[in-house]
């Protein structure tokens, strides 16, 4: 089948980086042999009908230039259709490109656009007929979320979570927890409930996180208990080492393979892939295979990936 690629560009991530995006994107798509357009705009009404109307319109594909943000909406969109979706890091976090392994440098995540044959069946987690790529969570996180603002985010990154967290801590007691998994009610106290599809690649947690995959039809719900010093101590240890030796003091992991529903008291906000979605209660399901993700080919080395970085030409012709 012949691609052609629609590139949609979040202008959101700086008009600097929008234009050099667009750019290069159109020079080396070009230079590929691949038909392609580029919308780049700061609509999120411009992105969601792009994405939604992209099969009608003859795209077989959408390259995706932005944060985690967007590929969410992009995903909303395209789930269910014969699109094929490809991730260029544009964002704060990048989370589900770190995970999937795609090159966070500009050009080498194109090459992946243009090069690659490897696809994996992304499974998500679906809310309110409404789909999430990375995770949601009641607790610690969705109250941070609340808190930080886009000039803490633009100043500290993904540590002003970190701090923000560390407050709560300090300031708030564990909650009380009703989490019917898969039809068995627990009940449970705890700082925090974390579902994730994704782990959390090249940060601080990914050991934590080392058996999350996004295609294996599973999610994981973390219960971090940070009842006591002990277990705080033990977190902060592995948080600061990149290890996950001390895990089993702090956390205690469930797997998702149908529905879960969570409730608190008292009642704490609810966030998924960054936004507020409520407070109290949640009711989620699994999505498998809720889209096809374009990724950096296993078989390939990170030497052939770099290259692509340097010389898009030079890539080309191995």
């Amino acid at each position: 089948m012949e691609r052609r690629i629609l590139v949609i560009i979040n202008r959101l991530g700086g008009r600097g980086f929008a234009r050099r995006a667009h750019r290069v994107a159109s020079e080396m798509l070009t230079r590929a042999g691949l038909e392609h357009e580029i919308l780049a705009t700061r609509s999120m009404r411009k992105i969601r009908g792009a994405a939604a109307s992209a099969a009608e319109r003859g795209f077989t594909e959408i390259t995706c230039i932005g944060g985690d943000g967007t590929v969410g909406m992009v995903t909303n969109q395209v789930t269910g259709k014969d699109v094929l979706l490809s991730l260029v890091p544009g964002g704060t976090g990048n989370i589900l490109a770190k995970h999937l392994n795609v090159p966070l440098r500009l050009r080498a995540a194109l090459r992946v656009v243009i090069a690659s044959e490897h696809v994996v069946d992304l499974d998500c987690i679906e809310r309110d007929d409404r789909l999430h790529v990375l995770n949601l969570s009641i607790g610690l996180s969705s109250l941070a979320m609340t808190d930080v603002d886009g000039r803490m985010k633009r100043l500290l990154g993904t540590a002003a979570y970190f701090f923000v967290v560390l407050g709560h801590l300090a300031r708030r007691g564990p909650a009380r927890f009703c989490v019917v998994a898969d039809g068995q009610v627990r009940r449970v106290r705890g700082r925090e409930l974390l579902l994730t599809n994704a782990g959390f690649s090249k940060t601080a947690l990914a050991p934590l996180f080392a058996d999350s995959r996004p295609d294996d039809g599973r999610l994981e719900l973390s219960i971090f208990h940070l009842s006591g010093g002990r277990g705080l101590l033990g977190m902060l240890y592995d948080v600061v080492l990149h290890t996950n030796r001390y895990r089993d003091r702090y956390l205690q992991r469930l797997y998702i393979t149908e529905s879960l529903h969570i409730s608190s008291k008292p009642e704490l906000p609810v966030q998924a892939d960054g936004d507020g979605v409520g407070s109290g209660s949640v009711i989620v399901r699994l999505r498998r295979a809720a889209v096809r993700v374009r990724v950096p080919d296993p078989n390939l080395s990170i030497i052939d990936w770099a290259i692509a970085e340097i010389s898009p030409v030079r890539a080309a012709e191995r």
